[in-house]
């Protein structure tokens, strides 16, 4: 967003100022993570399910994660006021901060945290999707966390859109469905609800673990050609909810609607 405020390491600045150092490691080595919220009148929706995939995926990478005591809730519902936003969509971003030249880090750690938002848009009606070429690893770490590595994403996303389509559908290197650039899979087939396993190169996304916490959830490893079976099939993230997908390389997929038990969690 233009002329706004962002939060950044203990102090408000306008977003215009809110750029890395030039050695900071996010910027220079994808060495970060992220994460994208949707809050409602400054209170972010899922904020619990958040902090704890941060804290997790911190560990796992070694990052100097936000604690309780930061006052991070509090600092969103600040940050959404003072860019006069009811509806907006929040971006958390950590970073391992400056380091010296090379993969190492250095000794003492000076993370970066900022903390923006941006109104949120309208979400889709529908969506569109196209098979990526692009393949996930259940290995890679940029698979299973939300890190500042996004470029097999952006990529995707391009090929898709150069396709005609809104969205991605990727699988793994073993040729199991695996979710969307930017957005976790789900399917109806015959009265179930289907679902990749995080092994499948999952992002455990926040939407998504509501929705196995809900109802009973199939989760495993299957391959493209079941979306042809489906009656209906999903994409979730956290800034749309869920929405229905219609295509897949333009031929129809199932209803083109949510299923029922689907919607009654987002009504």
């Amino acid at each position: 967003m233009t002329n706004g405020i962002a939060f950044k390491d203990g102090a408000w600045v306008e977003t215009g100022r809110t750029g890395w150092a030039l050695g900071d490691r996010g910027g220079l080595l994808g060495d970060g993570l992220f994460e994208t919220m949707h809050a409602i009148k400054g209170k972010v929706a899922r904020f619990d399910r958040h902090m704890t995939r941060l804290g997790r995926s911190a560990t796992e990478l070694g990052l100097p994660g936000p604690r309780e005591a930061d006052g991070i809730a509090e600092i969103i519902g600040e940050l959404v006021a003072r860019n006069a936003l009811k509806d907006a969509i929040v971006r958390l971003t950590l970073t391992a901060g400056p380091g010296p030249r090379g993969l190492d880090r250095p000794d003492e750690m000076v993370p970066s945290l900022t903390v923006t938002a941006a109104p949120r848009a309208k979400p889709p009606a529908s969506v569109s999707l196209a098979l990526s070429e692009i393949r996930r690893s259940p290995a890679s770490l940029a698979a299973r966390h939300k890190t500042l590595s996004y470029i097999d994403n952006v990529q995707a996303r391009r090929q898709a859109r150069g396709q005609g389509a809104d969205m991605a559908l990727l699988t793994d290197t073993r040729g199991h469905l695996s979710g969307c650039d930017s957005a976790n899979l789900f399917w109806l087939r015959g009265g179930e609800v289907y679902t990749p396993a995080t092994a499948c190169g999952v992002l455990a996304g926040t939407v998504r673990a509501e929705i196995l916490d809900s109802m009973p959830v199939e989760v495993g490893a299957y391959p493209v050609e079941m979306l042809g079976e489906a009656e209906a099939v999903f994409v979730t993230n956290a800034a749309f909810g869920a929405v229905p997908v219609t295509t897949l390389d333009g031929r129809p997929l199932g209803t083109g609607e949510l299923p029922a038990r689907i919607q009654a969690l987002f009504s």
